[in-house]
């Protein structure tokens, strides 16, 4: 008896994870499920507009800054991974990738994975002083050059102006100072580390 107790506690443990969208362990998530995994507070695979406020609150952002930009966010992702149309603002980790859009850097492939080559080529191509960072007009050239249409340029550049606000370093170059991402910030960003060592929170993996 104990152990049908045990076999029924355990199938519907798995089939209460199976409909929740609860996430894999770490080992089984892609580089880009572990980055957005920061944002879904309660570990459950999707991702709430006040769980994405929650977020961006961690890091640092104003209220309503966090409002604004969680609509924002959500309402982009929302449906394009799998979201109901009764509720089109919850994110579903599990599809993330399905959210990748054009003008992104190609740095995540379209599984999700990380793409060396694809990240390393960012660095070839638009860190024009070799000094492993990329300034604020570094980041407008690789704009220019990565651009496949306004609409995902416009996504891509406030992005990276966000990331720019909460990880750039100020630096003195050509005699006014700039701020710069480095490229072990843009690792750690991929990698889906560097949200929560800014909100100062266990990274999990």
């Amino acid at each position: 008896m104990f152990m049908n107790c045990r076999r029924a506690l355990a199938a519907f443990l798995f089939t209460a994870t199976l409909l929740t969208g609860a996430t894999a362990s770490a080992a089984d998530r892609t580089a880009l499920q572990k980055h957005v995994d920061f944002f879904d507070r309660n570990n459950n695979g999707q991702i709430t507009v006040s769980e994405t406020y929650e977020g961006l609150r961690a890091l640092g952002f104003s209220g309503w800054r966090s409002w604004g930009f969680a609509v924002a966010i959500n309402a982009g992702l929302g449906r394009a991974t799998g979201a109901s149309w009764w509720s089109p603002l919850t994110v579903y980790t599990a599809n993330i990738h399905k959210g990748k859009h054009d003008s992104d850097t190609d740095s995540y492939d379209t599984k999700g994975e990380f793409n060396q080559a694809e990240f390393d080529d960012i660095f070839v191509k638009y860190d024009e002083d070799g000094d492993d960072a990329l300034t604020e007009s570094e980041f407008e050239a690789f704009y220019r050059g990565n651009r496949e249409d306004a609409a995902s340029s416009t996504v891509s550049t406030f992005e990276f102006d966000l990331l720019m606000e909460i990880a750039g370093e100020w630096r003195y170059v050509d005699g006014g100072w700039t701020q710069a991402l480095t490229r072990q910030k843009l690792i750690e960003f991929y990698d889906g580390s560097l949200f929560y060592v800014i909100a100062g929170e266990q990274v999990p993996f």
